[in-house]
């Protein structure tokens, strides 16, 4: 009989060593898997997997990011989705769509999925995830005249207080945590650089604190935080506030999935998620 249900904490590390070996092509060893389901943001004792089992051999898994989001509705959960597979012999019976009606069950969790292939779209959309962006905005290096920026600014005594706890959530990470003075006052970036294209480097905007100041000085702001050269700076559509002005916008290559309901989604970043845990390219 199989059963389907949330990975215990002392199931963590067998969790990790299936996903070792059904992801043969994945770029990052056993380490990688176990800081993956490790529970940095929720503890030892939190949620960070569904499992399919058939007694007790372990026939399937689903990856979950759970976190504590401050918004602007006080704190809410979310879970991003990450590295499903199912063995061959178990799928075809419904098992994954369980799989995915389970970890959508909670009506206190937003789940997010961030980087999906192609084909888990349909499988996604099945399960009642939405599209939360399609599209991202784009500024190149200029000449304009830029900003002070501070790298470091958890040393700063005006940072609020949202930024400094998501800045502390993501230390140690590969990103670079920004805070740019605006004629109008701080605004926090988080932006994970990423090797997409052979010309450029793409800086990714994963968080921003000021939304609406960002709009106002989108251009001045990207050419305070780039390189002279060989870089993008990139921004979800999500984020963008009415009078923004990007140089150009791109599709991506395929769009981001979120629940509906508990979160605006300007307020869904790609914090605390499979992305800054493993060094996965977002496309």
């Amino acid at each position: 009989m199989v059963e389907i249900r949330y990975a215990r904490p002392d199931e963590r590390e067998e969790v990790a060593q299936f996903m070792n070996t059904v992801f043969h092509k994945a770029k990052w060893d056993i380490d990688g898997w176990r800081r993956l389901i490790a529970g940095r943001w929720c503890g030892p004792d939190g949620r960070y997997a569904i499992i399919v089992r058939e007694g007790t051999q372990l026939v399937g898994c689903l990856g979950l990011i759970y976190a504590e989001r401050i918004t602007a509705s006080g704190v809410r959960t979310t879970a991003d989705m990450t590295s499903w597979y199912v063995l061959k012999e178990f799928r075809g019976g419904g098992v994954g769509q369980k799989m995915l009606r389970l970890a959508c069950s909670d009506p206190e969790v937003t789940v997010t999925n961030f980087s999906s292939a192609k084909a888990a779209v349909q499988v996604l959309e099945k399960a009642g995830l939405v599209v939360l962006d399609k599209e991202r905005l784009v500024w190149h290096p200029s000449q304009a005249k830029g900003f002070p920026v501070h790298d470091d600014p958890l040393a700063l005594t005006n940072l609020p207080a949202k930024d400094r706890r998501i800045i502390a959530d993501h230390q140690g990470l590969p990103l670079r945590h920004l805070a740019v003075e605006t004629p109008d006052g701080l605004c926090t970036l988080v932006i994970y650089p990423q090797k997409k294209h052979d010309a450029y480097v793409t800086h990714e905007v994963m968080y921003c604190g000021d939304q609406t100041l960002f709009a106002s000085y989108a251009g001045r702001i990207a050419a305070s935080v780039l390189p002279a050269r060989e870089a993008i700076l990139s921004l979800d559509r999500r984020f963008a506030r009415d009078g923004i002005a990007p140089d150009d916008v791109t599709e991506f290559a395929t769009p981001r999935f979120c629940q509906q309901g508990l979160l605006d989604f300007a307020e869904i970043d790609m914090l605390y998620s499979e992305c800054v845990l493993l060094g996965i390219k977002i496309h």
